[in-house]
């Protein structure tokens, strides 16, 4: 049997390793370099061109998210009948759509998530030792016969991982949280600075760890596996409006009997509105420069209608006020586009 692996990057490379004793591995990368060169030489696989290595039994696409789409494009001439193919994509509901599109009916497509990476799984390429430790691999099955679906779980279950067969619907749902919520806390701690530190609580320690499973990723990974989830921005806005709350919470059993506690939040409510406004008005700039380079107009009163239309449905704030808000706020946009 050969296995064929379109990306080499660094969870191509563990993939390889794994796989190596089920098949023949071929691999296939955008670059060919020595470091790329030496890695297949070190895992003992052989580097292919693009054609060769789609031509495999199984061809498992190993691509960033944005690249996956173009990939199935361009190897669906050359797959043959009745072989595999999977992508490990970290989201599932676009992959399994493209797989579905590009490929004919006999071609087996399946859709999959390793829950897992080479950091989890203490890859070492030199030794070439990991340690699955009974990790998670997600199946989303698309158009793949009992018989071809058996022998990839058979695959996976000698490498001692928990094979999981649900939809790209649900994969994404869960994953919205599990893993797009998951690095988005672990980016934005390290960002804000928190490190270790001499004094320290258990539970600091345990919310350290979470920078081993986050912060090692690249941001194209990162930004993908978040826009090309249809249910990650609902979560992260849900998260980030429950911070909110849990904020206010804590302002308001403050001592709010004295102006000038009532003054300091009013205070932090003014900054949150000329921040929200300012990147309002930097994401106006970005539509103009798009109206322009397509000749559209800069006003748009359909638009103006559709947004007061919502807006003035919100009673928390007087009808009149909020219309003079936001005919001030287009005013501006309109400046800036």
């Amino acid at each position: 049997m050969t296995i064929g692996i379109i990306g080499f990057g660094n969870f191509g490379t563990l993939f390889a390793s794994m796989l190596k004793k089920y098949g023949k591995i071929k691999v296939n990368h955008y670059k060919k370099n020595k470091e790329i060169i030496d890695k297949a030489t070190m895992i003992d696989v052989e580097f292919s061109d693009l054609k060769t290595t789609a031509e495999c039994d199984i061809v498992i696409i190993a691509v960033p998210i944005s690249k996956t789409k173009d990939v199935i494009k361009n190897i669906a001439k050359f797959v043959k009948p009745d072989s595999i193919v999977m992508d490990v994509c970290s989201v599932k509901v676009y992959p399994c759509r493209w797989l579905k599109k590009y490929f004919p009916n006999n071609i087996n497509t399946i859709g999959s998530h390793p829950m897992f990476g080479p950091s989890t799984t203490n890859f070492n390429l030199q030794k070439q030792t990991w340690n699955i430790n009974e990790h998670q691999i997600i199946l989303c099955p698309v158009n793949i016969s009992k018989c071809k679906i058996q022998i990839l779980k058979n695959i996976f279950k000698d490498l001692g991982l928990k094979i999981i067969e649900t939809s790209p619907q649900e994969h994404d749902r869960q994953n919205a949280t599990a893993l797009g919520l998951v690095h988005f806390l672990g980016r934005s701690l390290w960002d804000s600075g928190i490190r270790q530190q001499e004094i320290f609580t258990p539970g600091y320690k345990d919310l350290l760890k979470i920078y081993h499973h986050t912060t090692g990723d690249t941001w194209r990974l990162f930004y993908d596996m978040n826009n090309y989830n249809p249910y990650s921005k609902k979560t992260r806005q849900h998260f980030l409006k429950s911070c909110q709350k849990i904020e206010n919470i804590i302002e308001e059993n403050n001592n709010l009997t004295n102006i000038k506690s009532l003054r300091s939040l009013i205070d932090n409510t003014d900054n949150e509105m000329i921040n929200l406004l300012s990147k309002r008005f930097e994401y106006v700039k970005k539509i103009g420069q798009i109206k322009r380079e397509n000749n559209l107009p800069i006003i748009d009163k359909k638009r103006e209608n559709f947004i007061l239309g919502k807006k003035l449905a919100n009673k928390k704030i007087d009808e009149k006020f909020s219309k003079k808000l936001f005919e001030l706020i287009f005013k501006e946009s309109y400046k800036n586009q």
